[in-house]
C-alpha cells in the first residue's frame, strides 16, 4: 500500500493529462504536444516511465524497478531492447504498471512502452556490472576474492539467507548460560531454522512503529556487490513472500546503514560491520552497551552494512559511496521503495557518513555520529603532526617490549619537559602516542602485512622493491588525488619514470608551539628548536629533515572531491553527534565542535547539528545511540510530512523536534516521549525490559517537558550558557566575563575538548588548512617576556625568519588549494581514469525510490546546496 501511495501523485498527473490536459514524457514539459519521432515514425505518447531503484544512468546488476504511468495502459506492450517483457510488470490499483525488469545488457538499454491507443514512451537505462564500477573508475588491483564459491573474478555469487530470532528474555538467557570460568555475553540473536522452529512462546514479540506486532525473527541476507560483501537484515515472517511490489507489512519503509571503525586499506574482501561503537561491540553487547541496530529492526527498519563503506577496510570515499548506491538500489528492487535512510557509526563510521554525505548528498537523509571525526585528510594532518612531534620529543613507542627502557630514557632526555608537551600537542601526550600506534601505520606504503593482499603482489620497499605495490592510504586514493609531477619525483619515481600519488597535506610555515610561547609555557629557545628540527614526511611517509611539501594537484583535489570535508553540502541532513570524554584513545571531544565550526562557516549556522555530551567514554551514554535513532526518526518523519514547496535545508530547520537539542549528561532520558530510559542501561529497558519480572507497563511515563528543563539545566555543566535559562540580560550580562572563563575551563576539564598542534600554531578550530598561505615573520607575534627568554621581539623575529625564509602561516587567509567541493563526481570506467573526477551528467529526474518526495533526492552535481 505504501508503494501505491508514493505513485499516486504521478498517476494523478497522468490522469489529468488524459482528461483533456496536456501531457508528455518526463523529459518534456507538460504543455508539449504529441510529436512524431522522425527516426521511428512513431508518435510520442502521453505518459512517463520512471526508474525507481536508481537514476537510470547508474543502474547495476542487470535489473531495475520501473513504473509506467499513462492515461490508459490497457493493452500496453513493454519492450526491453526489442524483447517483449510485458509480463514483468503488474497493473497496480492506481492504474500504473510496476515491476522489476531483468536481463539488462551492459551499457545502454532501451525500454519502450507501446500504448494501447497509440503513442510510444521510451527510457534509456544504462546498466553497469554488479561487480562495479558504476562511477568510481578503474578498481584497485590486485583483488583477493575470499568467498568460497565466486562465479567470476569480481567475486560475484548468489546471495545467502539465514534466519535469527530474539529469545523472549535475553536477560534470562544470560543468567542461565553464564559461566564464571568463561564469562562473556550471550549472542543477542539465536539461529532460527524455519524447518524446525523453536516454540512460539520462546520468541520475543515486537510491535513496530506502525503498530504491527510480529515475532522478533530476522532474516539476514549476505551477498557480494562491487567485489565485496554486504549484509541486509529485516524483520521477516518466514511463511510469507516479500517482493518490492508487496513488502511484508512489518517493514516501515526506512533504512538504517551502520558502519565500522578505524581507517585502513585492503586488497581483498572484508566483512560487513555490526555494532554502533566503532563496529566492535561483541555479539550480545547491544543488551548492555546499547545499539540502534536491534532497536531499528524491532521498529520495522531494514538495516544495511557493506564492507566497502567500512572505513577501516576501505579508506576510499568514492568506492564507499558507490557501494551504498549499489546496495540501496538492491534494497529498492528486492524490498521496495524507501522513505528515508539514516546512518550510524562511531569513529571511522562517523567519518564515512559525514564525508560521503558532503560529497554524495542524497545517500543519507540523517546522520547519527559517535566519537566523531569530520574526515580522513584533515585528521591525517593532525596525526602527521603528532608523529613528527613524537619523533622530535622521543615519544615513539616501539612494538618491541625490549625497547621499553629506551623509550623511558627518551622521555627523560626530551628537549621539552613532559609538563610542556600538551602545549605543543594541543592535547595530553597519551592521545598523540596512541594515534601513532593505532592509526599512523595505515598511512605507510610499505606495510609488511598489507591487508587482503594474500601474496598476490610484492609490497613496495624503497630499497629492495621500488616497483612494488604501494599499500597505504594516499596511494589507495590515487584516482582522486592524482600523481606527482616530474619536478617533485623522488629517486624511486625517477627510476620508474612515473609519479606516486600526491600528498594532500603540508607543514610549511607552521609555527609549532606558537601559542605556547605567547602564553609563556615554553621558552623561546624551545620554540626555535622544535621549529628548526621538526622536519616532515617524504613521499614514502618516512621522516625527513625538510618539512612536508604538499602536491599542488593532490591538495586541490582533496578539497574538490570532498576528501577534505568542508561541510559545504550538509545543510540538507540533520546530524546528531554523540560524544563522551576521551580517556586517552585518540577520540577527544574537540572534533564534534570542529564539525560545528565548519557548518557555521559554510552555512552561517549549525542548527542542523545537535551535540549530545555524556560521561560515558567516547560514546556519551550506552542509551544515546537508541535515543538518537528515535529522535532522528521523529525529525525525518516530520520533514517527510512537510509538503511545502521549500528547499530541503529549510525543511530540516523548520521540522526540528524539541528533543533535537544540545544535551549534557543523560538526566532527561527518563522523560522521553517514547518511554523512559535509564542512563547507562543499554537496551535492557528498550524496546521491552529485559529484567525478569519487570514489565514496561510498570514503568511510569513522566512528563517530557520536565526532560527539556533538565537538559537546559544540566547543560550548564558543559556550557554554562546562562541565556539558555531564559534569565534577563540584567543578570546574565554582568556575569558573562566570569561565566566565559568557567566555560573555557569546562571545555578542558569536563569535555576533554582539547586542540591540535595546528590550533596551537594559530589555526582556527575548523582546521581546514592542509597547507597555509604564508606571510612575513612579524615581531608582534613574539612578545617580550623574561620567563620565556624573549628579550627583544625584533631580534627574536630575525631568528624565526632564518627558520622560515619564505614566511610563516597566515591563518587569516583561505587554505592553499581550497576550491569548492563538487558533488557526485565520477572517475572514469573500468579501463580509463578521470583523475580528480568530473560531475555525472545533470538530470531532471529525482531518484524516486531512495526517499520520499519531500527530500528531493536528485543526485545532480553542484558546488553547494
Amino acid at each position: 500500500m505504501r508503494l501505491i501511495k508514493q505513485a499516486l501523485p504521478l498517476a494523478a498527473a497522468i490522469a489529468l493529462a488524459g482528461c483533456g490536459g496536456s501531457g508528455g514524457s518526463e523529459d518534456k514539459p507538460n504543455d508539449t504536444p504529441s510529436v512524431v519521432d522522425s527516426e521511428q515514425q512513431e508518435v510520442t505518447g502521453q505518459g512517463a516511465i520512471r526508474v525507481l531503484s536508481n537514476r537510470p544512468d547508474l543502474i547495476n546488476g542487470g535489473d531495475a524497478l520501473v513504473e509506467v504511468a499513462a492515461a490508459n495502459l490497457k493493452g500496453a506492450k513493454v519492450l526491453l531492447n526489442g524483447k517483449d517483457i510485458s509480463n514483468a510488470l503488474t497493473i497496480m490499483e492506481n492504474g500504473t504498471l510496476l515491476g522489476l525488469i531483468s536481463g539488462l545488457e551492459l551499457g545502454e538499454n532501451e525500454l519502450k512502452v507501446i500504448l494501447g491507443k497509440g503513442g510510444v514512451l521510451r527510457k534509456t537505462i544504462i546498466n553497469h556490472p554488479k561487480g562495479g564500477p558504476v562511477f568510481s573508475g578503474p578498481q584497485v588491483q590486485p583483488w583477493n576474492c575470499t568467498n568460497a564459491n565466486p562465479v567470476d573474478d569480481k567475486c560475484n555469487q548468489p546471495a545467502d539467507f539465514e534466519f535469527k530470532y530474539v529469545p523472549e528474555s535475553k536477560f534470562d538467557l544470560f543468567a542461565e548460560n553464564f559461566d564464571p570460568e568463561s564469562p562473556g555475553l550471550p549472542d543477542a540473536f539465536l539461529s532460527y531454522d524455519p524447518e524446525n522452529p523453536p516454540p512460539e512462546e520462546d520468541i520475543a514479540q515486537v510491535t513496530t512503529d506502525e503498530g504491527v506486532t510480529v515475532p522478533f525473527i530476522v532474516r539476514v541476507e549476505k551477498g557480494v556487490m562491487n567485489r565485496d560483501r554486504y549484509q541486509i537484515m529485516s524483520l521477516f515472517q518466514p511463511d510469507q513472500e516479500w517482493t518490492a511490489l508487496s513488502p511484508q507489512e512489518q517493514w516501515n519503509g526506512k533504512v538504517l546503514i551502520h558502519h565500522g571503525g578505524n581507517v585502513g586499506v585492503s586488497y581483498g574482501m572484508g566483512n560487513p560491520p555490526n555494532g554502533d561503537i566503532s563496529g566492535t561491540a561483541p555479539d550480545g553487547g547491544e543488551t548492555l552497551l546499547g545499539d540502534s541496530i536491534s532497536v531499528a529492526l524491532a521498529r520495522g527498519f531494514v538495516t544495511l552494512s557493506t564492507a566497502q563503506a567500512n572505513l577501516g577496510h576501505n579508506v576510499n570515499l568514492v568506492t564507499a559511496a558507490e557501494s551504498l548506491v549499489m546496495t540501496k538500489e538492491h534494497i529498492v528492487e528486492q524490498y521496495g521503495p524507501v522513505r528515508y535512510t539514516i546512518g550510524t557509526g562511531c569513529s571511522g563510521g562517523a567519518i564515512a557518513q559525514q564525508h560521503i554525505a558532503n560529497a554524495y548528498p542524497g545517500i543519507y537523509q540523517g546522520l547519527i555520529v559517535q566519537c566523531s571525526y569530520p574526515d580522513v585528510w584533515t585528521t591525517a594532518t593532525q596525526f602527521a603532526d603528532y608523529n613528527l612531534l613524537n619523533e622530535y620529543l622521543g615519544n615513539q613507542v616501539s612494538e618491541d617490549p625490549a625497547d621499553l627502557l629506551a623509550f623511558v630514557e627518551s622521555l627523560l632526555t626530551s628537549p621539552v619537559l613532559a609538563i610542556q608537551w600538551p602545549a605543543l600537542y594541543g592535547h595530553l601526550p597519551v592521545n598523540p602516542i596512541v594515534s601513532d600506534l593505532a592509526f599512523f601505520p595505515s598511512a605507510e606504503p610499505d606495510q609488511e602485512n598489507c591487508p587482503g593482499l594474500a601474496g598476490q603482489a610484492e609490497v613496495y620497499d624503497p630499497e629492495t622493491r621500488p616497483d612494488g605495490l604501494r599499500c597505504g592510504l594516499i596511494d589507495y586514493m590515487v584516482s582522486q588525488f592524482g600523481t606527482r609531477q616530474p619536478e617533485a619525483w623522488s629517486p624511486n619515481e625517477q627510476l620508474l619514470s612515473r609519479g606516486f600519488a600526491g600528498i594532500p597535506l603540508d607543514n610549511s610555515g607552521v609555527q609549532y608551539g606558537l601559542k605556547a610561547l605567547q602564553n609563556g609555557v615554553i621558552t623561546g629557545d624551545q620554540f626555535l628548536a622544535v621549529n628548526r628540527d621538526i622536519g616532515g614526511l617524504d613521499v614514502d611517509i618516512n621522516y625527513q629533515a625538510e618539512r612536508t611539501i604538499a602536491d599542488p594537484q593532490a591538495l586541490e583535489n582533496a578539497y574538490r572531491t570532498g576528501a577534505v570535508n568542508t561541510a559545504e553540502n550538509l545543510a540538507n541532513v540533520p546530524i546528531i553527534d554523540l560524544r563522551g570524554p576521551d580517556p586517552g584513545i585518540a577520540h577527544d571531544a574537540f572534533h564534534s565542535w570542529q564539525v560545528r565550526a565548519r557548518l557555521q562557516e559554510t552555512q552561517g549556522h549549525a542548527e542542523n547539528q545537535v551535540i549530545w555530551y555524556g560521561a560515558f567514554p567516547l560514546a556519551g551514554d550506552t542509551i544515546f545511540s537508541t535515543e538518537a535513532l528515535l529522535v532522528m526518526d521523529q525529525w525525518l518523519a516530520a520533514i517527510e510530512a512537510d509538503n511545502e514547496a521549500t528547499p530541503v535545508p529549510a525543511k530540516v530547520l523548520a521540522n526540528k523536534p524539541v528533543t533535537a537539542r544540545d544535551r549534557c549528561l543523560s538526566l532527561s532520558a527518563p522523560f522521553s516521549e517514547e518511554g523512559p530510559k535509564a542512563p547507562y542501561t543499554g537496551n535492557l529497558l528498550y524496546p521491552e525490559p529485559q529484567v525478569s519480572g519487570l514489565d514496561s507497563e510498570q514503568i511510569p511515563t513522566l512528563p517530557a517537558e520536565l526532560g527539556q528543563i533538565l537538559d537546559v539545566a544540566t547543560g550548564q555543566v558543559c556550557g554554562l550558557n546562562l541565556g539558555d535559562l531564559g534569565l534577563p540580560e540584567t543578570i546574565t550580562d554582568p556575569l558573562q566575563p566570569i561565566t566565559d572563563e568557567v566555560v573555557e575551563v569546562q571545555k578542558l576539564v569536563v569535555q576533554t575538548r582539547f586542540g591540535t598542534p595546528r590550533t596551537v600554531a594559530g589555526d582556527s578550530i575548523t582546521t581546514l588548512n592542509n597547507k597555509c598561505q604564508l606571510k612575513p615573520v612579524d615581531p608582534a607575534d613574539y612578545p617580550e617576556n623574561p620567563l620565556t627568554g624573549v628579550s627583544n621581539s625584533e631580534e627574536f623575529a630575525q631568528q624565526v625568519a632564518e627558520i622560515f625564509p619564505n614566511g610563516v602561516c597566515d591563518y587569516s587567509k583561505p587554505p592553499v588549494g581550497e576550491v569548492p567541493t563538487m558533488t557526485w563526481l565520477q572517475y572514469g570506467d573500468e579501463e580509463t581514469v578521470t583523475t580528480g573526477g568530473e560531475p555525472i551528467p545533470a538530470s531532471n529526474e529525482t531518484v524516486a525510490g531512495w526517499a520520499s518526495p519531500a527530500f528531493g533526492v536528485d543526485l545532480n552535481p553542484r558546488a553547494d546546496l
